[in-house]
């Protein structure tokens, strides 16, 4: 039988606020209620609306439920929500961060990397994001970097008329004074004992580098099932990591929807990719990062080919300008 957590709410806060707050952790990745990653069931009690619950369809409104980012209690309420035990004891900060060095791989795309006070003790779990701070404006980015580096490293795509996209590809330079506050989400490794598919869009790719990374430089981890990671790109030169491992051994796609007569790799969209490869995914973890469209679009098609909804995690990237 599982075990009864008890914590206490306001009917102005979030019941995944009210969580955290609380030392709780539940699923949760862009907190304005459109990615869906923290949809639970309401088990009893009555809910507020404190936002548009946009990513429940008329079926999940049917069978009870709703996303704790958006919802606050009305009464004392019951629901099936997991504690996350492994990011017990991760504390988000906010601290003073500067910019040691920024890499240009494309006009659409760079690599930044922060430097941390030498007392700043950030920890963090690979797959975890963090939001930027500069000039009254806050944007999330993934950290691509691992827990035991001394630097964080972000990759970053720059969007049209974006007012943050002007600050990192015109203005940024090294020594650059920023703010930072992280980590954050709840997307990371739970269990290698299945094999693993990953899934990311442009620079979605970031926390699984993290990810993945970390798994190869862990003596402890021996690799037992298969990885394979598909990433998809509109054009050919977003692709601007290839994967390097010491031991881990990974099956990499790429996968390009606006190819050009030289590409060679797959066409199209990452979850097609994927569902074509697969034959059974009842047995695999998924791990989906990127648009938000890719992801409830694999979610759909993967569950639909047998994969349980609980071993389906991602983090959608929520645009911001």
């Amino acid at each position: 039988m599982l075990e009864k957590k008890i914590f206490s709410g306001k009917e102005d806060k979030s019941i995944l606020e009210s969580a955290l707050d609380a030392g709780l952790v539940f699923e949760y990745s862009c907190k304005t209620g459109q990615c869906g990653v923290c949809k639970t069931t309401l088990l009893s009690g009555e809910i507020a609306e404190l936002q548009d619950q946009i990513a429940l369809t008329l079926e999940d409104k049917k069978n009870h439920k709703v996303l704790t980012c958006c919802c606050a209690p009305k009464t004392d309420i019951l629901i099936d929500a997991e504690d996350l035990s492994a990011l017990h004891g991760i504390e988000t900060k906010t601290l003073p961060a500067r910019i040691n060095a920024i890499e240009k791989y494309t006009a659409e795309h760079v690599e930044v990397t922060l430097r941390l006070p030498p007392s700043a003790n950030f920890k963090f779990l690979e797959g975890q994001y963090l939001d930027v701070l500069w000039n009254n404006l806050r944007r999330s980015y993934s950290i691509a970097s691992t827990a035991n580096q001394k630097e964080i490293t972000l990759l970053i795509k720059r969007f049209e008329n974006g007012k943050m996209s002007d600050y990192w590809f015109n203005k940024a330079k090294e020594n650059d004074l920023l703010r930072i506050e992280g980590p954050k989400g709840t997307f990371f490794l739970r269990d290698t004992s299945m094999p693993l598919i990953f899934l990311a869009t442009g620079t979605g790719i970031a926390p699984i580098i993290s990810i993945l990374e970390s798994l190869d430089a862990n003596q402890e981890f021996k690799q037992k099932q298969s990885i394979t990671v598909y990433w998809g790109n509109r054009y050919p030169e977003a692709f601007i990591w290839q994967p390097r491992f010491k031991k881990l051994d990974i099956n990499f796609v790429k996968v390009c929807s606006k190819p050009n007569e030289d590409w060679d790799d797959e066409k199209g969209y990452v979850q097609d990719a994927a569902l074509a490869e697969q034959s059974s995914m009842v047995r695999s973890a998924v791990y989906a990062c990127g648009s938000n469209a890719m992801i409830q679009s694999s979610k759909a098609q993967f569950m639909k080919a047998g994969l349980p909804e609980k071993q389906f995690y991602s983090d959608a990237f929520v645009q911001s300008y």
